[in-house]
């Protein structure tokens, strides 16, 4: 087993689309090793070598999450986290990985891409003190937080910030999902908006990005000049609200009460 993990190691470092292919083969083949390792939950026997079956079992799927991330599979991902959570909380006593802290930061952007907060939550509480403290699971915490409170400017500054390279993937799509909302927001708020106002709170760079998010998401979005048109809002009649940071404390208590229920 340890003679595959180092396997493992040299092509998850190799990077490229055939080492990645090749690992999550090998992966695959660990995985089927393990179902004999009597060890691990849901029997966990405390046998001869449980604690070294136990570590080489966390390694191998902490390299399966990464892997899945690296080949931007999302489901790939969550699998193997459903997997290894168990590991992580049934046996606390396993030495600490190189990419435990990692992986759990990882594990909380896709929590939050997924808007899954209650869980996001309950992963937290089970962090150590120590967890939280490091930069790659303190990351998310602190995204999470800005999220909460509407502070979006914030969030696209963060994208400069990352603790891993591995945190963009779902930083993109944590992007996607933060834009839709306040794009939803802008609609019920505004009959009418500057352009470049509505570039600005969507955190496009360019204007050729914030047409083209228009163009493929909000088809109903009329440009009116300089302005864009909610035909949508003039439909139901509704008014426009005076203060930009309505749109944030809308969207900080439409979040929170979701959290709460």
């Amino acid at each position: 087993m340890k003679s595959l993990l180092n396997d493992l190691h040299n092509l998850v470092s190799g990077g490229s689309s055939a080492d990645l292919a090749q690992a999550g083969d090998l992966i695959d083949d660990i995985k089927v090793e393990l179902i004999s390792f009597d060890s691990l939950p849901p029997l966990l026997y405390s046998t001869p070598n449980a604690a070294e079956e136990r570590s080489l079992a966390a390694s191998a799927l902490e390299y399966g999450a990464i892997v899945a991330v690296m080949m931007e599979d999302m489901e790939l991902f969550e699998r193997n986290m459903n997997q290894l959570l168990p590991i992580y909380t049934s046996c606390p006593s396993i030495p600490l990985s190189s990419l435990k802290r990692k992986v759990q930061g990882l594990n909380l952007m896709f929590l939050l891409v997924e808007n899954r907060l209650s869980d996001f939550h309950c992963v937290i509480e089970g962090y150590s003190p120590e967890d939280l403290a490091d930069p790659q699971v303190d990351f998310p915490v602190k995204l999470e937080r800005e999220l909460m409170v509407g502070s979006y400017d914030k969030f696209h500054s963060a994208k400069a910030a990352l603790p891993d390279t591995l945190y963009e993937f779902f930083m993109k799509s944590l992007l996607s999902t933060v834009r839709d909302n306040v794009a939803d927001a802008m609609e019920v708020s505004y009959t009418t908006l500057k352009a470049s106002d509505a570039q600005r709170m969507l955190m496009f760079d360019s204007v050729d990005e914030f047409k083209e998010f228009v163009g493929d998401t909000r088809e109903d979005w009329l440009y009116q000049g300089c302005e864009i048109c909610f035909r949508a809002t003039e439909v139901n009649g509704k008014t426009d609200i005076p203060s930009m940071r309505l749109i944030g404390q809308t969207l900080s208590y439409a979040t929170e009460l979701e959290r709460i229920v």
